[in-house]
């Protein structure tokens, strides 16, 4: 009897477990799917479900100077924040990894802190800044902005990539006679592929999608995306919002897919 009844509280707990998945996985996806239907309504403002099927807002997107112009400015400055936060995040993780410094613990607390900090008070250093040194309002500010509150992302990524890396690889391609330069190019690089192409993705699609920093750096002189799409709920509730986000949603999937097939399972 013992053992049949442990299997049922089992089975239970396995039941419920699926349960639970599920409606989580209900709970993220449901919204998503609610935003990409109401991009296909004909009608003027988003409604759910949309009076009909029309693709009247993807077209009315992709003629639009000013959706275009946020678009390539937001693809710019996320790619540059990508390769920016990278490079700082990945060589501060392997300089406090192989390397000994006093208070390490802090520089580690530094390399992560700006993460922990809320992005208005990240937004407002660099505001004062930049207005200090005369530089304010440009879309390269932005992207150092958002190469430095990104860059925690790539840094914890990479540490965890270096702790996991067999050193005598690298031992023994010193040992033949390699540069210290050398090895990292042709062992730890290799071996930390899937961890920095993470990290990058990651700085890229977080850049993409900020918008509290951005606002407040922009000054009011460009657009990104996200200032686009909250200076138009100000006014109205165009269902071309609606076509942006799933756009947005659409090329963020086909983007992790992509990168987890060319590292072969970065998710994993």
């Amino acid at each position: 009897m013992r053992p049949s009844r442990w299997a049922n509280r089992d089975a239970i707990i396995e039941a419920l477990l699926g349960m639970y998945t599920w409606l989580v996985v209900g709970f993220i996806l449901l919204p998503l799917f609610v935003i990409g239907v109401m991009s296909f309504t004909p009608g003027e403002f988003m409604e759910f479900p949309p009076q009909g099927v029309s693709l009247r807002w993807y077209g009315e997107f992709f003629s639009s100077l000013t959706w275009l112009t946020a678009m390539q400015n937001s693809l710019l400055i996320a790619t540059i924040s990508a390769i920016g936060a990278t490079s700082v995040g990945a060589t501060a993780a392997f300089a406090l990894d192989r390397y000994d410094y006093q208070f390490e613990w802090a520089l580690t607390g530094l390399a992560v802190l700006p993460t922990l900090l809320p992005p208005v008070i990240i937004g407002v250093a660099f505001v004062t800044f930049f207005g200090a040194i005369g530089v304010g309002g440009q879309l390269w500010t932005l992207a150092i902005a958002h190469s430095i509150f990104f860059a925690p992302f790539p840094f914890i990524l990479v540490s965890q990539g270096l702790a996991d890396v067999d050193r005598t690889y690298e031992e023994a391609a010193r040992d033949l006679g390699s540069r210290p330069l050398t090895v990292i190019r042709t062992v730890t690089l290799p071996l930390l592929r899937a961890n920095v192409f993470a990290g990058a993705i990651f700085a890229f699609i977080l850049s993409l999608n900020e918008y509290i920093i951005s606002w407040l750096i922009s000054g009011f002189s460009f657009q990104t995306i996200p200032i686009q799409i909250f200076t138009s709920l100000r006014y109205s509730y165009s269902p071309v919002i609606a076509a942006v986000s799933l756009i947005f949603i659409v090329a963020t999937f086909v983007l992790m897919t992509a990168v987890d097939r060319m590292t072969g399972g970065v998710w994993d």
